[in-house]
């Protein structure tokens, strides 16, 4: 009876060591997401894509939309955008938006927020880019109507965490 309790055991024991040595399985790969390497963020994956050079600006713009919102990366601004306060009224956060006013501004983050002039919420978060002569930037930013407000938590999250 003794050795039955131990052949047990050891057996327990064995099992326990070996479920504890086994690597975990890799985490599923969400086919809702996808992830713009060259950005470094995640996007929705059901989103258009698009990219338009906005000559007022001037620079190329990534939009992905869907509907009425919009997550749109600027992959290089000029040093214009790195002078004083970014954004300001009139700079055009979209092909189709511009800052009407900022309500929000965490300056050492670089995370801004206000209303567009067609009463759109932006949500944005600049990066400076250092190397060269002169600094440039590259902005991640949301446009949203009030009444999506409640659907776009997770766009949110990723603007400020980019």
């Amino acid at each position: 009876m003794m050795k039955k309790l131990i052949i047990i055991v050891l057996s327990f024991i064995c099992m326990g060591w070996t479920v504890a040595e086994t690597p975990l399985p890799p985490k599923k790969v969400s086919k809702a997401w996808r992830y713009h390497a060259a950005g470094g963020f995640n996007y929705p994956s059901l989103y258009k894509h698009s990219e338009t050079f906005v000559d007022d600006v001037p620079a190329s713009v990534e939009v992905f939309s869907n509907g009425d919102i919009q997550l749109c990366y600027w992959s290089l601004l000029g040093t214009w955008s790195t002078f004083g306060e970014f954004p300001e009224e009139g700079v055009w956060l979209s092909p189709t938006e511009r800052v009407k006013n900022v309500t929000y501004r965490a300056q050492s983050k670089g995370v801004v927020s206000g209303y567009t002039q067609n009463g759109k919420i932006y949500y944005l978060q600049q990066k400076i880019i250092f190397g060269g002569e002169v600094k440039h930037s590259k902005v991640l930013v949301l446009i949203y109507p009030k009444s999506a407000k409640s659907r776009v938590s997770s766009l949110i999250n990723i603007v400020k965490d980019w």
